[in-house]
């Protein structure tokens, strides 16, 4: 009866696994034992970065400039990928138009503000 008593009492415990052991091994303890045993962990003060021997030091760099290119005419920028197309024709009273896209191959239709000519 012993066993099995005790084995009712461990039941509603709350069980972690253990692995401040020495080796390979971790035991499975009650949560209560491992926080009492657990020492306070203190985390280590990382080194400061060093620079790599022979390279200097990146001071100030230049900004990148972004060029963009004018388009050839009929052409136009979808805004969202960039990909280009050539515009076959346009609705202005629906505000789409028509786009054969020159990386795909095909056509779509498309709203006038989502390409530009930019």
């Amino acid at each position: 009866m012993y066993g099995i008593s005790r084995l009712e009492e461990d039941m509603g415990k709350t069980w972690v696994l253990d692995t401040e052991t020495k080796g390979t091994g971790a035991n499975m303890v009650p949560l209560e034992k491992a926080q009492e045993e657990a020492p306070p962990r203190r985390r280590r003060a990382s080194p400061p970065a060093k620079a790599a021997p022979g390279r200097r030091a990146r001071t100030a760099e230049k900004p990148v400039q972004k060029t963009a290119t004018p388009l050839p005419p009929g052409h136009v920028r979808k805004k969202t990928t960039g990909e280009i197309g050539k515009v076959r024709s346009v609705d202005p009273k629906a505000g789409t138009a028509e786009v054969f896209w020159l990386r795909r191959g095909d056509a779509s239709t498309v709203p006038l503000s989502a390409i530009s000519r930019r």
